[in-house]
């Protein structure tokens, strides 16, 4: 009989994470649709604002693009929470075969924080920045873009890199390494069929765009926006593809779940009818020792 008692408990116990995973499931789902659409108006915004980076950073001269350290800085966003499969691990993954002993990081979200400090690499984190799982605000990023740009102009290190995971879609998402500083012009590139045309384009001119005040003033006030911008972007990226992530791992445990509900079920009936057919074995012989 205890036999019985405890499966009947094993499968109270899964049909309760059942309930949980799926409503789990349901929440991510939601969270995947609002994130979707708020992700395609940022990208939106980056493509049109990439466009105009990239036209006066091709005309500037002497960009200063050569620095003296070997030092790198690595962006490394990822989640806050768990619950998302290999969503936090491959990311971390990623950046820890990029980064080399005299590079810097800084982390975005708890739980690179502690892969990073589970793999011994604590020392290299000059900041942690703890994000919550309601919307980024974007002036949220601004110390970190401040911090970035000092140690960037003081040569302290010599390019800046995001590493964050990448929408695919809805099943695959790739942790992906973004070089922001020096500027990586194949960011910028698009293809031509899908290229919104300019009004230069329109205006089919060749007239050169006048600036005011010069190229280069706008390239170095333009660069902190440029930097927080692509943050934000690759944060609204990465938490697409964390609620991707975490729907489709509730939804296999909910169907794994079912499936042990099943096989539970299946033993609970064998050991129930085992009982059973031994219970009339006892009264059959019992009932055979009295008629003796």
């Amino acid at each position: 009989m205890q036999s019985l008692d405890k499966i009947k408990r094993r499968i109270k116990s899964v049909q309760t994470t059942s309930k949980i995973t799926g409503a789990m499931r349901l929440v991510a789902t939601a969270k995947l649709k609002k994130q979707m659409n708020e992700f395609k108006v940022v990208s939106s915004f980056c493509h049109d604002f990439y466009q105009i980076i990239e036209d006066v950073a091709r005309t500037v001269p002497n960009i200063k693009d050569q620095h003296k350290s070997n030092s790198k800085l690595w962006i490394l966003i990822s989640s806050s929470l768990g619950l998302c499969g290999s969503f936090n691990i491959n990311v971390c993954k990623h950046l820890t075969t990029l980064v080399s002993k005299q590079d810097k990081i800084i982390v975005i979200g708890q739980k690179g924080y502690a892969y990073l400090k589970a793999h011994n690499l604590q020392d290299q984190i000059v900041d942690f920045v703890e994000i919550s799982d309601s919307n980024v605000n974007y002036f949220e990023l601004l110390p970190v873009t401040e911090k970035v740009m000092t140690a960037y102009s003081k040569d302290n290190i010599n390019s800046v890199h995001i590493v964050y995971s990448k929408f695919i879609n809805s099943l695959t998402f790739q942790p992906t390494d973004l070089q922001i500083f020096p500027l990586d012009y194949s960011l910028f590139k698009t293809n031509e069929e899908n290229k919104i045309p300019s009004r230069v384009d329109l205006d089919q001119t060749k007239k050169e765009i006048l600036y005011e005040p010069s190229k280069q003033q706008i390239i170095d006030g333009a660069s902190p926006i440029y930097l927080t911008t692509s943050i934000f972007a690759a944060i609204s990226e990465s938490r697409v593809c964390e609620n991707g992530a975490r729907r489709n791992a509730m939804e296999t445990a909910t169907d794994n779940a079912k499936d042990l509900i099943d096989d539970l079920t299946i033993q609970f009936n064998r050991a129930r009818q085992e009982h059973i057919t031994q219970e009339i074995n006892e009264i059959v012989s019992g009932a055979s020792g009295s008629v003796q």
